[in-house]
């Protein structure tokens, strides 16, 4: 390994160790929580963290795959020492999470795969419940058939959304074919009576003269008031 490779291979290692620090850091924060303050612990606070941790893993992710990181597949970790007994180097370098390398314990810090007993388990289950590739890609399909049908109802929803704000602008861009004052007044005037003139009272009529009166007593007769005269007259009784 050339001196070059060699630096850009122990900056992209700390760059990675970095990362993975602070995402153990946000597990631990995370674990705290839900051990000492699930009484406190509201939802919206839990999906927060599943988004930090979530964020952080992708980031991880993209940079171990960014062209700028060396292919790590190529630089194989192999023990170089294996005792039974603790080794406090190791459990200083690994902050008390490893305590030795023995024969024992050093295939699985250094696995890639799954354990062989839980592939078997896994396998075991997958033919239990019947999750084959054919139930996948059904489903897969079904799934996508799905979303098609959403997308479509998305589209409508959308496209009817657009024409009503466009029938709202169209509505308030049109002149109106009423006159609002004259739709107030007739209101007003139907429900309140409101500049409608009050009925003629007694005192507003016609007088009648007192002449008239007078001769139509000396004859003997006299018009019903407040009524046209229609030729037809009332006999005045004479007190004795």
């Amino acid at each position: 390994m050339q001196a070059n490779e060699a630096k850009v291979l122990e900056i992209s290692v700390d760059a990675l160790v970095v990362r993975a620090k602070a995402i153990r850091k946000a597990l631990e924060d995370f674990l705290f929580k839900l051990t000492n303050e699930h009484q406190t612990l509201t939802w919206p606070t839990v999906l927060d963290n599943f988004a930090l941790l979530s964020g952080q893993i992708s980031s991880l992710l993209a940079a171990m795959k960014s062209e700028k990181m060396p292919a790590l597949r190529n630089y194989p970790i192999v023990p170089v020492r294996l005792s039974p007994d603790p080794d406090p180097h190791l459990l200083a370098l690994t902050e008390g999470r490893v305590s030795l390398m023995s024969h024992t314990e050093t295939p699985n810090y250094l696995r890639t795969k799954p354990d062989p007993a839980v592939e078997q388990a896994e396998r075991q289950l997958i033919s239990e419940v019947g999750l084959h590739t054919e139930n996948v890609s059904n489903a897969q399909s079904q799934v996508s058939m799905f979303n098609k049908k959403c997308n479509k109802v998305l589209e409508k929803v959308k496209t009817a959304r657009a024409n009503w704000k466009a029938d709202i602008v169209t509505s308030r861009s049109n002149p109106p074919t009423f006159n609002p004052k004259a739709t107030e007044e007739l209101v007003a005037a139907a429900y309140f009576g409101r500049g409608l003139k009050p009925p003629q009272s007694l005192a507003s009529q016609p007088q009648i003269n007192t002449s008239t009166v007078t001769s139509f007593a000396v004859r003997g007769t006299m018009p019903v008031t407040g009524r046209p005269n229609t030729g037809v007259r009332m006999p005045v009784t004479k007190r004795p």
